[in-house]
Formats: structure tokens, C-alpha cells, sequence
């Protein structure tokens, strides 16, 4: 397996009482730690004992303390180097509130002959069977038509790939058929329409199992093989042939719903690795990927999850699913 996460970051999680608008704050505590959707993604392999190769463009400037803070977490991180400085995203966390705030940089360019390399280095490690996920925005300078390049790229060295992107780069990848793509319900309808996610209506209310259903199937007319939308607690749709299953959710205290989308991934990743990628090993690895991602909301770091807890609750979810009939 290779996990693909081109735009690494530094997060830089401040916590503080209480965020006031116009005030002068006082942080409680500031803490470092590598950031990046794949980044999480390989959090919640290693947590579950198994390491895969994290392969980012690393910037020259001050790489290096991004690359000590991922190898003294014990990532595998295979660097491509590119110019410049390491993006920030600034993390604020409300103790009295218990919201969490994120601001992400957009970093430095990326020239073209540093995205040649990155692209050049995933087909190096790609081989038939594997399994390739990319996660994130794509970096300051990388064409949208990116996570295509990387799409085709892997299909032809007879890879699976999942795509988590942002909703442009996403449009543009779906016409090379990714073999699965996982947005939330803004971000779906937001690659379907092209409208900004801002504007889009709140996954909230009785009709969000019907639009995250229909937004699943619609990104398979457009060119994906499978798709899952995640609609936060109400539940996530399923789409591959023609048809649409929902897979449903069960309470969980929210400590920090952020890199919850990456924890899915990471959790459909684990199952897929476990039973091959089968067209029947689909919709297993989904479950476990809901399940994966409620348990990783009950902790404050994202990517955190604890095994148990995610074992725990994918059993909650197949009793469900029992219970109503299994799609």
C-alpha cells in the first residue's frame, strides 16, 4: 500500500478559553505535530500496527522539522523534495466550548519539475494489486488535473486508488475513473455543480440521506467506479453498479470531529488490505471505515483512534445493518 498526501503542513494547535473576536488572547498551550489528510491516514494504520509508505513533496527551506516530527511519530515518509517553506495550518481548540477551529496556509508554488518527481516516485512504488490513496488539497502550483495524472498513473501500473480531494480536483479526476472517491455532502455537491462549498446547504434535516444517495450515484455517471458520501453522524451512502446502500451511525461523544473524513479512509483501507479488493470486500470496508471514523471523533487528535473502540462499533454498525436488512 502507498499513501499518497503531496501537501504536507505543520499543525500548530493552539488551545485557549475561548476564541473572542478583536481581543488579545492568551494561548493555554501551543503544540506541534505533522499535518495532512494522508498524514492522519497513516496515523490510524499504525495505531492498528501496520505501516505503509507516506509519500509527500517536502519543502527544502524547513523541511526537515516537519520530517523529525513524522519520524518521531514513526512514520514511513518517502520525501520528493520541492523549494520553499512547510505550509502551517493553525488548529484552535476551545476549552470551554469544545470547538475546534481550523485555518489552512496555502503554501509556497510547487513547480512543475517538483510535481514531475512526486508523480514520477508514486509510479515507481505502484505495482498490480496494490492499493494507492491520495488525500488533500493539492498543492500551490499543481495543475487541478492532478490527482488524474495520479489516477491514470496507477491504473496503469494495475493499482487501486482511492481519492479523497477537494471538490475542483476532484471534478477533474473523476472523467480517468478513480476506483473509489469518499467526499462529505457538501463537497460531492459541490463537484457536481461546481458551486463553493460555503454556499451549499447544511447536511442536516430529512432529505440528507436521499441527497447524499443521489450525490453517490451521480459521481459514478461521472466516472467513478465507487463512491461513498459521508453525511457526518446521520450516516454515509454507498454507490458502485447501479445501486446505493446507507450505511447508518451510532452516538458518540465528539471530542473533535477534525481528520474524521481521513480516519474513514484509513479504516476502509485496513479492511481492504485485510480481505483483497474484491468487488465483495467494497461494502465491508466501508462499514468498517464509518466505524473507524466515529471512533476517532471520541479522540482529540486527528487520526487517533483506538482499535477497540473502532472494533467496538463496527460491530454496532453490522448489528444495524442486520437488523434492517443488508443492502
Amino acid at each position: 500500500m502507498l499513501i499518497g498526501n503531496p501537501n504536507l503542513a505543520i499543525d500548530r494547535l493552539v488551545t485557549l478559553a475561548e476564541i473572542v473576536p478583536g481581543a488579545v488572547m492568551r494561548s493555554r498551550r501551543t503544540e506541534l505535530s505533522p499535518g495532512g489528510k494522508g498524514v492522519n491516514v497513516a496515523r490510524v494504520l499504525r495505531a492498528h500496527g501496520v505501516q505503509a509508505p507516506l509519500l509527500g513533496l517536502l519543502c527544502t527551506g524547513d523541511g526537515a522539522m516537519l520530517a523529525g516530527l513524522l519520524a518521531d511519530e514513526g512514520a514511513n515518509l518517502v520525501a520528493v523534495p520541492t523549494p520553499g517553506t512547510v505550509r502551517q495550518a493553525l488548529v484552535f481548540r476551545e476549552s470551554a466550548a469544545g470547538r475546534v477551529t481550523v485555518v489552512n496556509e496555502p503554501g509556497d508554488p510547487v513547480p512543475a519539475i517538483a510535481w514531475h518527481a512526486y508523480c514520477e516516485a508514486a509510479a515507481a512504488r505502484l505495482s498490480d494489486g496494490d492499493l494507492f490513496t491520495v488525500s488533500g488539497s493539492l498543492p500551490t502550483g499543481v495543475p487541478v488535473e492532478g490527482y488524474r495524472q495520479l489516477v491514470e498513473l496507477a491504473h496503469a501500473a494495475g493499482a487501486v486508488i482511492v481519492v479523497d480531494a477537494a471538490p475542483a480536483a476532484l471534478a477533474a479526476a473523476l472523467p480517468a475513473g478513480p476506483d473509489l472517491v469518499t467526499p462529505n455532502l457538501e463537497e460531492a455537491e459541490a463537484t457536481l455543480s461546481g458551486a463553493p462549498v460555503d454556499v451549499l446547504p447544511i447536511p442536516d434535516g430529512a432529505d440528507v440521506r436521499e441527497r447524499a444517495e443521489a450525490a453517490a450515484l451521480s459521481l459514478l455517471e461521472a466516472g467513478a467506479r465507487r463512491a461513498v458520501v459521508t453525511a457526518g453522524a446521520a450516516g454515509s451512502a454507498f454507490a458502485t453498479g447501479s445501486s446505493a446502500a446507507w450505511i447508518p451511525t451510532v452516538p458518540v461523544r465528539v471530542v473533535s470531529a477534525v481528520g474524521a473524513g481521513d480516519s474513514f479512509v484509513g479504516g476502509l483501507a485496513l479492511e481492504l488490505l485485510a480481505r483483497g479488493l474484491d468487488d465483495d470486500a467494497w461494502l465491508p470496508a466501508v462499514v468498517r471505515g464509518v466505524a473507524t471514523a466515529s471512533a476517532s471523533c471520541e479522540t482529540p487528535l486527528a487520526g487517533g483512534v483506538d482499535p477497540a473502540r473502532a472494533e467496538e462499533l463496527r460491530g454496532k454498525i453490522e448489528a444495524l445493518l442486520t437488523k434492517v436488512g443488508a443492502p
